[in-house]
């Protein structure tokens, strides 16, 4: 394969409550709450990484991950109040999400963004970032999409084809 191009995005996703009230499976929120996670979702949006990879022939992948602390502060809420750290386990997919979806606008249409195999070069290029692949498709950030850009059709191109939540039995 050629050279990949790997460059440094830089997006900035807004809250969208419906998107997040969608991800966590409520039919309404206080506004307290409400205010509460705009104001963590504006914290955390520093720790955003998101990077574009040009593998030439208009093919590439982009990869947008949260940093590390951010797991960390879920995790600490998990273990003070449960309901306190699923609502941030929420607002961090929704922020990844969102961004995933301002790069690749095709990931908010359906909802899912495919995740592919990476070949050899990829994998150095998750190196590169100080991450590593699981061979059961994730990134060791917990919060990360790793997805083809330009979008590239969905279930036919995912890795995760047999094991979706979304797939219809």
């Amino acid at each position: 394969m050629g050279k990949i191009i790997r460059e440094k995005l830089d997006i900035t996703p807004s809250f969208d409550m419906l998107h997040y009230m969608e991800i966590a499976d409520l039919p309404r929120m206080e506004q307290e709450e409400a205010d509460r996670l705009t104001a963590r979702f504006g914290q955390w949006a520093p720790a955003l990484r998101a990077y574009r990879f040009d593998l030439g022939r208009r093919k590439g992948y982009v990869l947008i991950f949260l940093d590390k602390s951010v797991e960390d502060e879920v995790e600490q809420a998990w273990q003070i109040s449960p309901s306190d750290g699923f609502s941030l386990h929420n607002l961090a997919i929704a922020l990844v999400m969102g961004a995933a979806a301002q790069v690749v606008p095709e990931v908010a249409d359906g909802g899912c963004a495919p995740l592919p195999r990476p070949d050899r070069d990829m994998l150095r290029q998750f190196k590169f970032l100080d991450l590593e692949w699981n061979p059961a498709g994730t990134v060791d950030r917990q919060y990360a999409v790793f997805t083809p850009m330009p979008y590239a059709g969905g279930c036919g191109v995912c890795m995760l084809q047999e094991s979706c939540p979304k797939r219809r039995p």
